[in-house]
């Protein structure tokens, strides 16, 4: 009999053998898929940063394909590529966004009486990708969800932890060299774009989040307050486009290009409302930022954006290695992974929330208790070369057999002494 006993054990290990083995290898693999694997294509030219991404090695690049949850641009898809050289990073993304906004802050000049306070009810859209330095909790398995927050909210991480923000606004920043647009179709009510292109050439906000919050890397930020006395400083009187009336910059300033408004209003100036008068017929608001060349770190990350009858494209350009403690470093000729998720906002954001107003003195217009902005909840690992492989197959080999004769040994024992006490 306990040779009969002991030969149903063997016949049962032998069975369950390769089931042990499968739990033991596919476990592992579906823990790794929850990450996905973002490998980027070595370039040996730069790229030109257009918003059209139309080179030779971004055709060659592999794409990633993520989808967001939450927000007014909930299951977005957000396509990426990425392109390396032997100095600069560069990062492509597409998502569809139906209206193109930049009214974050805005003055109107209907009446020239210039509002003398901002105006409610517009905003801007943005996307942002939040890189891990070190070891950020919970963001290998949720990516930068682990910070989303609602307006009221204050982002920051626990004592040690870091993350590189790179914040791309539409309204500020982001048209500082260039800005164009044709064939455009402006709500009236909202003065957001329905239709046309528009191509933005600039700079991105580059923050970093620790257990503070988040804060500005060194240097000067690209924008400040167009603002004196509660009202506009300044308005464009040599604009022809509606989205150089919607931008202003400080070499517009240098140049003579403006007026002052509390000088103008004050002094009866005739150009002053003519300025006024084009705005109202290019249906478009003075807006409430300067831009301006962004100094050391805040410097880093240049842009190219455009928006085609509502599709975004996105090229961001930045150093592998900036050398600042606040930025991730990347070294293309190690095996590291680097761990990052990203952000859309449409039309959304006034106020202290994501850092927007890191670079000027306002946060008196934000809304409250919104959780507004949409995102990919799992992480993305950035990887130069080969893509991670599973664990070693041998260990997994040895704990599936190791568990099924734990298994299998455990039960035969207890049929025997159930075969000895009958």
């Amino acid at each position: 009999m306990k040779i009969k006993v002991l030969r149903l054990i063997l016949f049962l290990i032998i069975l369950l053998l390769p089931f042990g083995f499968l739990i033991s290898t596919v476990a592992p693999d579906l823990r790794a898929s929850a990450v996905d694997t973002f490998v980027p294509y070595e370039s040996s030219s730069e790229l030109t940063l257009d918003g059209v991404a139309d080179e030779a090695a971004w055709a060659a690049a592999t794409t990633l394909i993520v989808t967001t949850i939450g927000g007014d641009l909930s299951l977005t898809q957000i396509t990426l590529k990425a392109v390396y050289t032997d100095t600069n990073i560069y990062i492509f993304a597409s998502w569809a966004d139906s209206t193109f906004s930049i009214t974050r802050g805005r003055y109107n000049v209907s009446g020239y009486v210039y509002d003398e306070h901002l105006v409610k009810g517009g905003s801007e859209d943005r996307i942002v990708f939040m890189w891990e330095i070190g070891t950020v909790a919970g963001f290998n398995g949720s990516g930068c969800q682990v910070m989303c927050h609602s307006l009221d909210d204050h982002v920051e991480l626990s004592a040690g932890e870091l993350a590189d923000m790179w914040h791309i606004k539409v309204a500020r920043g982001v048209g500082l060299i260039s800005a164009t647009d044709s064939e455009i179709i402006v709500d009236t009510g909202t003065y957001e774009l329905t239709a046309g292109t528009v191509s933005l050439h600039g700079y991105a906000d580059d923050n970093h989040v620790n257990d503070i919050g988040i804060q500005n890397d060194a240097g000067d930020g690209s924008y400040k307050n167009n603002e004196e006395d509660d009202h506009a400083m300044w308005i464009e009187t040599d604009h022809t486009t509606w989205i150089d009336a919607m931008i202003l910059t400080e070499a517009e300033i240098t140049a003579g290009e403006v007026i002052n408004v509390t000088k103008g209003v004050a002094g009866g100036w005739t150009n002053c409302t003519f300025a006024a008068n084009t705005y109202e017929e290019l249906n478009a608001n003075v807006p409430r930022n300067i831009l301006r060349t962004p100094t050391l770190s805040q410097g880093d990350i240049e842009i190219a954006l455009k928006w085609v009858d509502g599709v975004y494209t996105l090229e961001t350009k930045r150093a592998l290695n900036t050398g600042n403690a606040d930025d991730i470093a990347f070294d293309p000729t190690e095996d590291g992974t680097y761990l990052f998720s990203v952000a859309l906002f449409d039309n959304q954001g006034q106020g202290e929330e994501h850092g927007d107003d890191h670079n000027d003195d306002d946060d008196d217009d934000h809304e409250e208790n919104l959780l507004e902005h949409s995102i990919y909840t799992g992480p993305i690992a950035l990887t130069f070369g080969v893509r991670p492989v599973s664990p070693s197959i041998l260990p997994n080999i040895l704990i599936g057999a190791f568990t099924s004769v734990v298994v299998i040994a455990t039960v035969g024992t207890i049929v025997i002494r159930k075969r000895k006490t009958a």
